[in-house]
């Protein structure tokens, strides 16, 4: 395909999903799990609320055939969270202005980026010095499938290497 037409394909994409982004959606559509300085992070009831968030994105509940896709989720309780990055500089750092947690039948994590690629999003956060804060969408993202969808153990978790261990004791006699 001609690479001009490919851009102007692109451009138009990017158009559409700005419009989108744009339309109002009802505070019933949508959850909010966390508003930080850096961070909006929600997670869609609706279609349109998905369509909304994750305007600008390749993610598969958004754009494209979304309503199949949407549905398909949501059936099998994947509620995805759609972060929106609100510092200019964590987006121009991270390389996206978006990014998505969710759970696949209950054990797996995944995160992507608005282009629906694979992130490491824990190497990333502590080197930008934001890995609490990330932290702690993630935590929020988990406590509300916990609470609302009976999630079990995921299998996955990013910082687990951050989990601090309590020494055990050294019995007396091996002293």
């Amino acid at each position: 395909m001609n690479e001009n037409l490919l851009n102007e394909i692109n451009n138009i994409r990017s158009m559409m999903g700005l419009i989108v982004e744009k339309y109002k959606i009802s505070k019933d559509e949508r959850i909010v799990l966390s508003d930080t300085e850096n961070f909006l992070q929600v997670l869609p009831l609706t279609l349109m609320a998905s369509c909304k968030y994750g305007s600008t994105t390749k993610w598969c509940v958004s754009s494209g055939d979304a309503e199949k896709s949407f549905d398909h989720y949501k059936n099998n309780g994947w509620d995805v969270s759609m972060i929106m990055i609100k510092n200019p500089e964590l987006v121009k750092s991270l390389g996206t202005g978006k990014f998505a947690f969710n759970i696949y039948n209950d054990k797996f994590l995944e995160i992507h980026d608005d282009k629906d690629r694979y992130m490491n999003l824990e190497k990333l956060s502590k080197e930008l010095g934001i890995k609490d804060e990330v932290k702690s969408l993630l935590n929020d993202y988990m406590d509300f499938m916990k609470e609302n969808r009976g999630l079990g153990e995921v299998v996955n978790l990013p910082f687990k290497s951050d989990i601090e261990v309590e020494p055990l004791d050294e019995p007396d006699d091996l002293l």
